[in-house]
This record gives structure tokens, sequence and C-alpha cells, in this order.
């Protein structure tokens, strides 16, 4: 006889298998489900070291798998200078974006740089960025990185940009503008290529074991929010494949971690070997475009209110067409890929170049992930499962960034279809949400509550027609995420022989009010059968 290592009983249990049943319990053998069910039914299954839990009622899910984001570039932030905006940060002016690079360059050694990410010119009551000649006054002995909200533009003083070799004679390079003043001077800020290109290069890391402890405690932070699976959908270099390997070595993943290889690598290096069960590897990264919010998503109609007084201004692909077929076929005969495009002219270019690859390579199920597809149209929607493309939608954009959307950058109607969660549903598309950390924090609560409600940061309903169900985004944070990395048969549903990979929360998704979902407490989160956050300790 078989007997459970653990009883979970007295629970509301959300299985989101196929036909969404809920259980009262459910037994653990090890790592893996054995059995769901009630009580009664498996209390045979209780042997003498069972372990046998009342969960008072709670209500337990398949743990949340966040389905696009960076958790290596959120570690490496925790140390950064916070520029963020309310409701993420406290800085609302430029003044308070130069005292908070002030402050930290008094106490840093002269030569070194100043880190900080979350700058949002939008929110700022001047609404544009420092200037490098302002930059260099707040820090006049250190080279200065202020990276946007958005992670595709940054802010440089006079000392970075002599680091980077940029001055008035260098030309924009391909995918990437260096912005300049009315007499050609550069003016510090950065938009794409050279912000990855030129800059992240040169910028210094901490030491090998602040790195380490960093990231350990970057996991243990998605655990506390029910999160069992993370994604790092960029990884840009061998070495954060080892930094992520030895905190694996160390026991001190508190999540499992799905890494997507930066296109830029090579998928089949041995570097990028793991166990397969607590990292696992899968397609590679590529970009189409950037963000709506620093004006370089690519658009196929100009931006809502004009771009440095340009009102035709749509934005910039990140790759030549030419390129961009080149990477999508090669990208589509190694296997899986996923790409960025927050712009419908980039998603455009995604599908055209896909359809070409596809009329060389015939293949089927390919799951290849279009990623963000924040503006994608009605009849791009049409075109994605033919393609072989399943979307994975930013969906707290709407709260972050609707009211912005609205009235700067897309204007009200293409606001009110941003991340069509519907219209991708009622096409038989499987669909994921995110959340995109480090640009915005980790929560899919809060990102089931944005998919479920549509609410702006200023309270009004953006697209209601785009609203989904509770259950639709449950399964969105859960059993689609797994589906769209081929982990389908491990995670994302409560079903035995599946990964004990659970979350506890404090009440039932399905029964609260919707406007509430956001306000559900995490109350413990289970990976491989074992506890890695409890509120009660």
């Amino acid at each position: 006889m078989q007997y459970a290592s653990v009883l979970l009983f007295n629970a509301v249990v959300l299985t989101l298998d196929g036909n969404d049943a809920v259980a009262s319990a459910l037994a653990l053998d090890g790592d893996r489900i054995l059995a769901v069910g009630d009580r009664d039914g498996l209390d045979p299954l209780i042997g003498p070291d069972t372990e046998c839990r009342d969960m008072g009622g709670a209500a337990v899910l398949p743990g949340f798998y966040d389905a696009h984001g960076h958790i290596l570039m959120t570690a490496q932030g925790r140390g950064r200078v916070n520029l963020n905006s309310p409701p993420l940060g406290t800085c609302r002016t430029l003044g308070d974006i130069l005292a908070a690079i002030r402050a930290r360059a008094a106490e840093t050694p002269e030569g070194e740089w100043v880190l900080a990410c979350g700058l949002d010119d939008t929110l700022l009551t001047e609404k544009r960025f420092p200037s490098r000649w302002e930059l260099d006054e707040a820090a006049p002995h250190n080279p200065v990185f202020a990276q946007h909200i958005s992670g595709h533009l940054c802010a440089l003083n006079s000392a970075a940009l002599k680091l980077a070799g940029i001055d008035r004679h260098t030309p924009d390079p391909a995918g990437g503008i260096i912005r300049r003043d009315a007499d050609g001077e550069p003016d510090g800020v950065l938009e794409e290529s050279p912000v990855y290109e030129t800059i992240m290069p040169l910028l210094p890391t901490q030491t090998r074991e602040q790195r380490i402890d960093d990231l350990a405690a970057t996991t243990r932070d998605y655990a506390a929010r029910g999160i069992t699976t993370a994604v790092d959908a960029a990884l840009f270099s061998y070495d954060d494949a080892e930094l992520l390997r030895t905190v694996q070595e160390q026991g001190r993943l508190a999540v499992r971690v799905h890494v997507n290889p930066f296109t830029s690598l090579d998928p089949d290096d041995p570097r990028l070997a793991f166990d397969g069960k607590d990292v696992t590897i899968g397609g590679v990264k590529l970009l189409a475009d950037g963000s709506l919010q620093g004006y370089t998503g690519y658009l196929t109609k100009p931006y809502h209110t004009p771009y440095q007084g340009d009102p035709e201004w749509r934005g910039y692909p990140t790759h030549s067409r030419e390129n961009l077929f080149a990477l999508i076929e090669a990208a589509h005969g190694r296997g899986q890929f996923l790409i960025h495009t927050n712009g419908d002219a980039a998603t455009d270019d995604a599908l055209d170049a896909l359809e070409a690859a596809q009329a060389k390579h015939p293949r089927k199920d390919c799951r290849h992930i279009l990623i963000h597809a924040q503006t994608i149209r009605e009849e791009q929607l049409d075109r994605l499962g033919a393609a072989g493309y399943t979307p994975s939608f930013f969906t707290a954009h709407v709260y972050y960034w609707g009211d912005r959307h609205r009235d700067l950058f897309l204007g009200p109607e293409r606001a009110a279809r941003m991340d069509p969660m519907r219209s991708a549903l009622d096409r038989g598309l499987v669909i994921t949400a995110h959340c995109d950390s480090p640009i915005v924090p980790a929560d899919p609560l809060l990102s089931i509550w944005a998919s479920v409600n549509r609410l702006t940061s200023s309270g009004q309903v953006l697209g209601p027609d785009q609203r989904i169900s509770v259950l639709e985004a449950l399964r969105a944070h859960t059993f689609n995420p797994a589906w769209q990395n081929f982990q389908e048969n491990d995670k994302g549903s409560i079903e035995p022989g599946k990964l004990a990979d659970l979350v506890v929360l404090d009440a039932n998704p399905l029964e609260v009010d919707p406007a509430a979902l956001r306000n559900i407490g995490i109350l413990e989160t289970i990976v491989g059968g074992k506890t890695v956050y409890s509120a009660r300790a």
C-alpha cells in the first residue's frame, strides 16, 4: 500500500483540471500529487508517517506560474536607487529624481557608478527625463545610469556617456536612438539597442556572493506572492546562467525557474544545461520593437500625442524586416521561440515572418509565444493560431499605465483594446498573463484582478468588453503558462502525478467580490511538497 507523505484536508481545492473540479482534500507523495478527493476517500492513504494537515477551509490552488518576467534582472535591481513614482515609489518631480541620485552619489566612491531604476518621465510633474547636465550636477564625480521603468531607455550623465564612447559624432545604431539637443549634442537619453549593447555591458556587478544572496532573496519574494514557477525571459549571459546554477546547487531557490536565453546566446551551449526540474530551458527570446511608454513601440498609426513634436511618430522596429525574417526562420527551425511585440506594426512583422517560416518549414504545435501583444488588432488575432503563436498579455498595464495609454500614447479607442484577452479567448487561443518584473512587481493576484476588472489607477474601467472571468484569469496564471512552455504534464493543475506546487489562499477567488481579488492573502506556498513561504512563519 502506498501511503501519502502529506494529507491536506478541510480545504477548498480548485484543481483547474480539464473539468475545473473542486475537491476538499489532496494527498502528496513527496514532491508529487498522489490523489485528489475528499477526506473519507483519501483516508486509506494515511500511513504511520503521514502528516495530516487541517487547512481550516482555506483555498488551495495550483501554484502561480508567472508567464513572463526577468527574475535575474529583478534581483540585480535590489541594490539600485529606486526612482519609481506612485503607486510604486515616491518620486513625483525631477527634483525628487535628482535628490535620490545626489544622495546615492554622496555615499559612492569617486569614479564608481551610481545605478538607478524605475524612472518614469510621464509621471513626473515636468514630463521629461533628467538631462545629462542635470545628472552631472547631482553626481559630479560618478557616472550615472538611470533606467526607464520600461527597461528600454535610460538617462546618463556626461561621465557615463564618455565611458560609453558616445559623443556628437556617434551615429544612431541600428534599432536604437541617441537623443540629442538642438545643437546635436547627446542629451543623455538612449533608446533601445544602445542601452542593451553599449551601456549594460559597462555596468559593474556586485560581488558574486552578493549576487547569489540577492537572487536567493528574490526567489523568496516570489514565493511570498504565491509563485511556484518564475521566468527569466531574456537570459543575457552565460555568467547569469552560472549564477542561477549556483543558487540552485546551494539549495536556495525558493521557486522553480524557467529560462529563455536571449537570441545572442547559443541554446545548445552546455552552460545552459540544467536539471530540467527546478530550472528548465525554453525557447529563445527575440525583440520586434520597444515600449509604448518610451514611444519606441512600433505602431501602424501615429501615437496619440506627438513624440518630440512629431505628430506622425509611430515608433520603430528593432530589426529590419529582412533581419527579423531570418531570425524567426532560424528560431522556428530550432524549436520554440518567444518574441516581444508591443505595437501592432511589430506584430505585423512577427506574423509575416512566422508565416513565411512556416511556408518553408511547416510545423504544428509550435507554441511560439507572442509576448505582450499589447495593441494586437482583431484581424491579427485571427492569424495567430494558424501561424503557430500563443499570446501572453501584460494585463497589469491596464492598471499601471491605462490612463496614460488613453490620454498620451494610444488615445481612447486603441487603449480600450489594449491587452485584448476576451477577444483572444473568443477565438479559442490559449492565453496567459504576466507581471514582467521588474517593470512592475511580480504579483499574480493583482494581475488576475486587472484581467477581471480592467481598472486603471484612477479607478476607470478601460475596455469593459475585454474583461475575462475569474476562472479564465486563474487559468491564465496557472495551467496556461505551463502549457505554453510544454510543461502541462507536470504543472498548472492539481492532478495525480503532477508536481506538488501549490498556493494556499485565505479566500476562494471564485467566491469573493471580483473587486477584492487583489486583496486575497497568500497563506502558504508549497514547491515540490515543501513549504517555501508561510504567512505564519
